[in-house]
């Protein structure tokens, strides 16, 4: 016989000194408070403390309506965050050829040797299917301290969108008082 857990009050009484205690560092016994660190020389209070970015920007615009089968056009835009860089090299790639593939042509993988001013690259899609699509974009940037990457996943909207607004079932409250939506099943 199995107890449900999650309506014994001891339960929440363990997490809520255990979350209390993880968070208390200072050995006082007082509340956890949390102080931002100070920002280094040249580095911004909002700098992430974790794994460093490369130093480098991605933009990109997609141009025009995109429709199955034709071409679409994408500007892509590589900045440099600092002026001590390298060359850079900028790969395109799609993971789903059945829902987009490059026009003939396309470059798909291209050296800049200088980013002193914003590069933009003109790339084409050809999508196969509606719906969301995506090509990845990665940045490799030589720096003093080594090679290191910029990636991200271009978004492309192919077709009508399903309006986010409407949504399926019935917003009721539960007997707790939460909010829920209700999506009983259908029967044919």
């Amino acid at each position: 016989m199995f107890r449900n857990t999650l309506n014994n009050p001891l339960v929440f009484i363990i997490a809520a000194l255990t979350i209390a205690a993880c968070g208390d560092d200072s050995g006082s016994g007082g509340p956890a408070t949390t102080a931002k660190p100070a920002a280094k020389a040249g580095q911004s209070a909002s700098t992430s403390p974790g794994k460093p970015s490369a130093p480098i920007s991605i933009d990109y615009e997609v141009l025009g309506k995109p429709i199955v089968g034709l071409p679409v056009a994408i500007n892509v835009q590589v900045r440099a965050t600092r002026d001590d860089l390298g060359s850079v090299v900028v790969s395109y790639s799609i993971n789903d050829a059945s829902a987009l593939l490059f026009q003939e042509g396309q470059v798909e993988k291209i050296e800049i040797a200088s980013l002193q001013d914003a590069s933009v690259q003109q790339l084409a899609v050809v999508p196969q299917r509606e719906g969301r699509l995506y090509i990845n974009v990665s940045a490799e940037v030589q720096t003093a301290g080594g090679s290191m990457i910029k990636s991200m996943a271009i978004p492309i909207q192919v077709g009508s969108a399903p309006d986010p607004s409407k949504t399926d079932g019935e917003v009721k409250e539960g007997p707790d008082g939460e909010t829920v939506q209700s999506m009983p099943a259908k029967v044919n």
